[in-house]
């Protein structure tokens, strides 16, 4: 069937958040709020909406986000900002709730990031699985520079992916870096070509769009369950993955394929 951005609801500010699927079980989603993808309240809210609606679609099994023009996002609005603790607590809630959905999706998540990844828009990088960055990318957590600093999980999703020194060098500082040195510190996996960064990251999601959903769905849990809850927590997730995708019938499919030396067939549904 095919897709149209008019089948899903309309939260507010959803003109600010664009979907299309150019590729066969992969979702682009692009940040379009303006001046460089700022991120009001409602345009968090309004991605968080997005990617509920995407993970409910069973057609989707990678999903790419990106920005427009100069910038993969700026991060959050400064003329948002209160010090009412209402405000602060609010800000926080959501701004933390979304980068926990899409850390927990069911979705394998990459950010090709264009131009400039700042603040909020660079911990919500952080919290996708996979970072693509364009040669001319700029990403950096500017906020002492305003008086705050990378809440919303920034401070402890950064010294998981670049280690402590180099986190609290960013953080401490407020500076940007480029992209390859992002490359070398390991908060990007890839670095490409400006003009080849979204067919570059499309290309890496219908990659994984070909496999079945149940066992990239069990593969990203597993390594969340052991980064958040340790090494044996993690094994106790593999065990109990191990035995659902195991006994499935892409499990089957895939030996049987491999024995007869063509390629799988797997069905790309995710489990019920």
């Amino acid at each position: 069937m095919p897709h149209s951005t008019a089948t899903l609801s309309e939260p507010q500010e959803s003109d600010a958040i664009v979907v299309s699927f150019p590729r066969e079980g992969v979702a682009l989603l692009q940040i379009q709020s303006k001046p460089l993808g700022i991120l009001r309240f409602a345009v968090k809210r309004a991605l968080q909406a997005r990617l509920y609606e995407l993970e409910a679609d069973s057609t989707v099994r990678c999903l790419v986000i990106t920005g427009v023009e100069r910038a993969f996002s700026v991060g959050s609005d400064i003329r948002d900002f209160s010090q009412e603790i209402g405000w602060l607590l609010e800000n926080e809630y959501v701004e933390a709730g979304l980068n926990q959905a899409l850390e927990n999706s069911r979705l394998p998540i990459i950010a090709a990031l264009n131009g400039f990844c700042l603040g909020g828009g660079a911990v919500l990088a952080l919290a996708c699985d996979i970072r693509i960055a364009a040669a001319s990318a700029h990403i950096g957590f500017p906020e002492v520079n305003v008086g705050a600093f990378a809440s919303g999980s920034g401070t402890q999703r950064l010294p998981r992916l670049v280690g402590r020194g180099r986190a609290l060098d960013l953080l401490l500082t407020g500076r940007t870096i480029s992209a390859q040195d992002a490359l070398h510190y390991h908060l990007v996996e890839y670095v490409a070509p400006d003009e080849e960064l979204r067919s570059f990251a499309l290309d890496y999601a219908e990659r994984i769009a070909r496999f079945p959903a149940p066992v990239i769905a069990a593969c990203k849990r597993c390594v969340m369950v052991g980064l958040r809850g340790g090494f044996e927590a993690g094994l106790a997730a593999e065990r109990e993955g191990r035995i659902q995708t195991g006994r499935g019938p892409d499990a089957r499919e895939g030996r049987q394929a491999f024995l007869e030396k063509r390629p799988p067939v797997f069905n790309k549904e995710p489990d019920s």
